[in-house]
C-alpha cells in the first residue's frame, strides 16, 4: 500500500501535468497542427500523439538519469527551447501554405446550368508523425524543470521517481485529450456557421504561432545579450 506522503507527492505530479499541458507553446503547437486538417477526431488524435511524444521523452530521460546515473547536459534543454521557437514559426508557415493551397486547388463541376465549386479533399498521409516529433521537442525543452523536482520527490527511490514522471505525463495527456475535443468541437461549430470565419480563425492561429515562435527565439537569446 502506498504511504500517504508518497501518494500526495505522486498526486502532485498528476496535478502539475494537468496544468503543464496548457503552457502557451504547447497549446499553440497543437492548435496549429489541428487546424491543418480540422475535425474533432483529428484534433484529439494530434493532441494525444503530442502528449505521447512529450511523455515518452520525459520517461526516457528519467530512466537515463535515475536508473543509469547519467547526467543530462544542461545545453540539451537550452537548445531545445530555441528549436521550439523555430518549430512554432515553421508550423505557422506550414498552416498558411496549406490554407493558400486549399484556396487555389478547387474543383469546379458544371451540371447543365449549375456550377459547383468546392475545395478538393486533403489526401495527405494519414500516418503523420509530426505531432509526436513536436511533443518530443517540447518534452526536451521542458525536461530540466520537471526532472529537477524528481530527486526531492523520490528521495532516491527509482520506482517513485518513475511513478512521478509517468503520472505527470498522464496528467499532460488527459488535459491534451480534453483540449483536443474542445478544439475540434469549436472548429466544427465555426465551419458550420461560416466557412469564411472558419478560415479566418485558422489563419489567425497560424499568425499567432509565428509571432509566439519569434518571441520565444528572442527570449532564448536574451541571457546572452
Amino acid at each position: 500500500m502506498i504511504e500517504s506522503p508518497t501518494f500526495a507527492l505522486l498526486s502532485a505530479g498528476l496535478g502539475l501535468g494537468l496544468l503543464h499541458a496548457f503552457d502557451a507553446d504547447h497549446i499553440m503547437a497543437v492548435s496549429t497542427l489541428s487546424n491543418k486538417r480540422p475535425s474533432i477526431k483529428q484534433s484529439i488524435k494530434f493532441c494525444v500523439q503530442w502528449a505521447m511524444g512529450h511523455g515518452g521523452v520525459l520517461v526516457a530521460l528519467g530512466l537515463v538519469m535515475f536508473a543509469l546515473g547519467i547526467q543530462i547536459p544542461e545545453s540539451l534543454s537550452f537548445w531545445a527551447e530555441r528549436i521550439v521557437g523555430f518549430m512554432l514559426i515553421g508550423l505557422g508557415l506550414w498552416l498558411l501554405f496549406t490554407l493558400w493551397k486549399q484556396s487555389v486547388h478547387m474543383h469546379v463541376h458544371q451540371h447543365g446550368d449549375v456550377t459547383h465549386v468546392h475545395l478538393s479533399k486533403d489526401h495527405s498521409n494519414k500516418h503523420n508523425h509530426t505531432p509526436i516529433l513536436v511533443g518530443i521537442t517540447h518534452g526536451l525543452a521542458g525536461s530540466a524543470p520537471v526532472l529537477a523536482l524528481v530527486p526531492a520527490v523520490s528521495q532516491g527511490k527509482l520506482d517513485i521517481a518513475l511513478g512521478y514522471i509517468v503520472l505527470f505525463s498522464v496528467g499532460v495527456m488527459v488535459s491534451m485529450f480534453l483540449f483536443g475535443a474542445s478544439l475540434g468541437s469549436l472548429q466544427k461549430w465555426l465551419q458550420n456557421r461560416s466557412q469564411r470565419l472558419f478560415n479566418i480563425s485558422r489563419g489567425a492561429v497560424a499568425c499567432f504561432s509565428i509571432v509566439l515562435g519569434s518571441l520565444w527565439i528572442t527570449e532564448s537569446f536574451a541571457p546572452l545579450a
